[in-house]
């Protein structure tokens, strides 16, 4: 691997820090090309490749988000990591979810694949 375990935890601050501007751009330049996402896991979609990935963030990007990483881990070219996202629907009304997302690097340190491990039941 020649990606330092720096720059792979390095990324969960990134993604956030993305999810929070709503820059789908910066989003998308985390992952490579062939990445998969699936979110939630067991939801029944993965999003295959970069159009798939890149509609399905057009729509979390759009939304008004705050994000903190409360907890992250790098074995080898992996990185799994808890963050809270708090989604602002309008001035009055929220929503808070819990999430474990994994992530996988590739030696670009570009993520190949990304699991969002989360439920209803993580939500207030």
């Amino acid at each position: 691997m020649s990606v330092s375990p720096d720059l792979i935890r390095a990324t969960a601050d990134s993604y956030i820090a993305a999810l929070e501007a709503g820059d789908l751009d910066a989003v998308m330049a985390l992952y490579a090309d062939n990445a998969t996402v699936e979110d939630p896991v067991g939801g029944g979609t993965v999003h295959d490749g970069a159009a798939a990935v890149r509609e399905f963030y057009a729509t979390v990007v759009a939304m008004k988000i705050d994000g903190k990483v409360l907890e992250a881990r790098v074995c080898g070219n992996e990185l799994l990591f808890n963050f809270e996202i708090t989604t602002h629907f309008d001035a009055e009304n929220s929503a808070t979810i819990n999430v474990w997302d994994h992530m996988v690097h590739n030696d670009e340190g570009k993520v190949t694949s990304m699991r969002a491990f989360w439920t209803p039941e993580n939500m207030r």
